[in-house]
């Protein structure tokens, strides 16, 4: 199974698409040159490779944003049929773009939450990657991914834990903060909460763990300091940071961590 993440973020990015040719061969050379969403990514396609997805038919993307995970799965199961699902029209706009000009056939758009979906409309794998604490934690969708479901079907939800272990001095960070004070409203949960919440939703936890260590997060801060010092800087220390985030995943025990993730069965 070939997980190729980030390589139509040239097209989707405006940073990079200022660019053009020059951002094109970046992206293809260097993939992500998000070091966040890099990190997220490796942490999708362990668990995506843990499923049974040969047998996945529809699958829906719960909150796609520009569509990296939605068009990576798009790319790796051929055979099943993949729903981005968003509320921001221009990401969709963006997203529809890219499958006509590229013919990506196994993969539409919808546009609104998960219960305004057809209702014969219904999936064996949604996925939901750092979007539920962008949600009040009364309106998080887990009833309405159960109800989507098939019978055996999963739900993966991924998204940082309530509480967030840094490295460097969090004052460097102070409007990055701030944006999380404004953005991340339903951050909320430690990993036995989340685990709590999907039980009472109905859901099976088949896998639950945390993820990004210290040596992640080390990772994210140089990451956000060079690309604020400006994009060679950024582009410079990429090899590096991913250097940072694969030994975390070989050193770290998933008993810690900055972000947590569970796949749960609807039995």
């Amino acid at each position: 199974m070939k997980l190729r993440f980030a390589h139509n973020q040239y097209l989707m990015s405006k940073r990079i698409s200022r660019y053009s040719k020059l951002g094109k061969i970046v992206n293809r050379i260097l993939g992500s040159t998000n070091i966040g969403q890099y990190a997220r990514a490796n942490i999708f396609k362990k668990l995506i490779r843990s499923l049974p997805h040969q047998s996945f038919n529809n699958i829906l993307d719960l909150g796609c944003g520009q569509g990296e995970y939605a068009f990576m799965m798009a790319g790796a199961l051929e055979k099943a049929n993949i729903t981005a699902l968003d509320v921001e029209p221009d990401r969709l706009k963006s997203i529809n773009e890219v499958i006509d000009n590229h013919r990506i056939n196994n993969m539409t758009t919808h546009l609104g939450p998960c219960d305004s979906l057809p209702e014969n409309k219904n999936f064996d794998f949604i996925y939901s990657v750092d979007v539920f604490e962008h949600i009040k934690e009364n309106e998080m969708p887990f009833k309405e991914a159960y109800n989507r479901l098939v019978q055996g079907g999963r739900l993966l939800v991924k998204m940082p834990s309530k509480i967030q272990k840094t490295v460097l001095p969090e004052r460097w960070f102070s409007d990055h903060h701030q944006w999380l004070d404004d953005e991340h409203i339903g951050q909320v949960y430690m990993l036995e909460d989340l685990k709590d919440r999907m039980n009472k939703e109905g859901f099976e936890i088949e896998q639950a763990y945390y993820t990004d260590g210290r040596i992640s997060r080390f990772s994210w801060e140089l990451g956000y300091l060079s690309r604020k010092a400006g994009v060679i800087s950024q582009v410079l220390m990429l090899p590096f940071l991913k250097g940072l985030v694969l030994i975390d995943r070989l050193v770290f025990n998933n008993q810690t961590g900055n972000s947590i993730q569970i796949i749960g069965k609807k039995i």
